[in-house]
């Protein structure tokens, strides 16, 4: 029997082992060392310091010898050398004793010392070199880190005389606008540093104004065959994004920037990416970066008015949509929540931390109480709120403490006017909240949240219900109704003029309105657009056969399937 056994770590050489070692030995030895200001600069002189052996390994005479751990094993034999236990630093065993070019006085002749055509003057004292690598954030390389064109301040560098003559050819206004669009899209990515942050975005984009995106028709297009092109000839060659022809026609298709980034912005990329604060960054900083090329490079003149305008909304929207998401999670408020618990609203019977099961579940760490208001807590809010900022006639309805649910409405919301609580009925609250502390936390002065019904413009071309909307369509905003809601002080604090939002409304008997559920909050300039329907999957066309209807023949549906008839077909 034969068996076989690993090899001692002692036993592990490189099979050029002495030639590893002679070298290194030669790179730390008395000979080198004390002139070899580089190396000096990695271990400090006389101090020793150990030197990171991937920097040894990046030599010019090292690079051949591979891989590195027989390296690393070749330069532990060495009896000159000391190897960390590691394995990814190397020193010398006994430190450097003379002087070297660390000091000041190793050259006693300054005007050699100084010479150019001998080495660059050295500034004393000499700095050591890091021996640890670059550490970069997570998620980025030192590749990442470098200028991509999206930077906020970024400035387009001035273009040479006959690269502007050009770019003037390319984008002449006696060209179509397609065509020029088309250039400038395949122009705008050679120029920028299109990680996958901002091509995904960016893509996105031009998804989303009808622009279509394939790889491009020259792959195998050689550098010998670029050089024989203009720029022109290139941009069309390498080009990923193309207009169809279809998208000419005015009737269904028009040139409008600024409307489709206040959708794009508002509308499609909230509802499909979120509001993380990097996502909104790059949303904001694709279109604003590639509006500022199209106007610097002159790219269609006639719509200047339409790209200053979509510039001003990328600035707006990256300011709100953080306050979007902010509202959003604030909003209704524990005023609002707890008149909807006590008249049967969406938030009754939502609190379970009194349940027999919840001991358990909180034992596991789930946090049940913050579910929900309960019942007690809720008609405390509920009965203060309505005392100190309802009218007589309201406050008359608490001792009755039955609020019958006159309308429930569901509608779009735009706020018109943010009141703060007022200095007198902050003191109130303090004084209530001291008789009940016992019961619940701190209670919050409310204020005043005035919002009017708005509706999307578009939606006019959209079948509605008759019993809700009776002339098939909403009612327009000269006609809008005006609601006032109390909010607390907080949640106010992150609400802001024209913030629209999407909400349930209960109006109560005395004419209390609250805010019963916030479905979505929205931007001031929201807009949607047809556009997004465009940006789900091409559906197919569903084409029914005859054999499928009443008396179908199945000779004729044979027939059709063999012309070529599919009833999944394209359209």
């Amino acid at each position: 029997m034969i068996s076989s056994t690993f090899p001692r770590p002692e036993d592990v050489d490189h099979p050029e082992g002495d030639v590893i070692r002679r070298q290194v030995e030669f790179y730390f030895s008395d000979e080198n060392l004390p002139t070899d200001l580089y190396l000096l600069q990695c271990c400090n002189g006389r101090e020793n310091v150990p030197v990171s052996i991937s920097r040894i390994c990046g030599f010019k005479k090292m690079r051949p010898y591979k891989p590195r751990t027989l390296v690393v094993a070749a330069l532990r034999k060495s009896a000159f050398l000391e190897v960390s236990a590691d394995g990814k630093t190397i020193k010398r065993k006994i430190p450097l004793q003379g002087r070297c070019l660390l000091d000041p006085d190793f050259v006693e002749d300054d005007k050699i010392a100084n010479d150019r055509r001998v080495r660059k003057p050295t500034v004393y004292p000499v700095p050591q070199l890091p021996q640890k690598m670059t550490e970069y954030p997570q998620g980025t390389s030192k590749n990442m880190l470098k200028p991509t064109g999206f930077e906020v301040n970024y400035v387009e560098p001035p273009v040479k005389p006959e690269e502007a003559a050009e770019e003037e050819a390319m984008y002449h206004p006696d060209k179509d606008f397609i065509d020029r669009m088309e250039l400038a899209m395949q122009r705008f990515k050679q120029k920028r540093r299109m990680h996958e942050m901002y091509a995904h975005v960016f893509n996105k984009l031009m998804r989303f104004g009808g622009v279509e995106s394939s790889p491009r028709m020259y792959q195998g297009i050689s550098h010998q065959e670029m050089r024989e092109m203009d720029a022109e000839q290139i941009a069309l060659a390498l080009a990923t994004h193309t207009i169809p022809f279809d998208r000419g026609n005015e009737m269904y298709w028009v040139v409008d920037f600024d409307g489709l980034a206040r959708a794009f912005l508002s509308s499609w990329y909230p509802a499909n990416y979120g509001y993380a604060p990097h996502a909104i960054k790059n949303a904001c900083q694709v279109p604003r970066s590639f509006y500022n090329y199209l106007r610097y490079h002159n790219v269609c003149p006639e719509y200047d008015a339409q790209l200053v305008a979509a510039l001003k909304t990328c600035d707006i929207a990256e300011k709100e949509l953080p306050k979007v998401h902010a509202a959003g999670l604030a909003l209704p408020g524990n005023f609002n929540k707890s008149a909807s618990a006590i008249v049967g609203g969406a938030h009754a019977g939502m609190y379970v931390g009194d349940r027999s099961w919840a001991e358990e579940v909180k034992k596991e760490g789930v946090k049940i109480d913050e579910i929900g208001v309960r019942n007690e807590e809720a008609r405390i809010k509920f009965m203060t709120g309505v005392a100190i900022m309802g009218s007589d006639e309201q406050c008359a309805l608490l001792e009755t403490q039955k609020f019958k649910i006159l309308e429930r409405t569901i509608a779009a919301l735009e706020v018109t006017d943010i009141e703060f609580p007022t200095e007198a009925s902050k003191s109130i609250y303090e004084e209530q909240s001291e008789m009940v502390a016992h019961k619940l936390s701190q209670l919050e002065p409310l204020g005043k949240l005035t919002c009017k019904t708005w509706h999307v413009d578009d939606c006019d071309e959209w079948d509605l219900p008759r019993k809700q909307y009776p002339e098939g369509k909403p009612q327009r905003a000269t006609a809008a109704r005006v609601y006032e809601f109390w909010v607390e002080e907080s949640v106010l604090k992150e609400c802001f003029f024209s913030m629209k939002m999407d909400a349930t409304i209960l109006t109560l008997q005395g004419g209390i309105t609250i805010l019963d559920e916030v479905h979505e909050a929205m931007c001031s300039f929201y807009t949607w657009l047809p556009n997004e329907l465009w940006m789900q999957r091409k559906p197919k066309e569903v084409k029914w056969l005859k054999k499928g209807l009443p008396g179908g023949d199945d000779d004729e549906d044979g027939a059709e399937q063999q012309q070529g008839g599919n009833e999944f077909d394209d359209e």
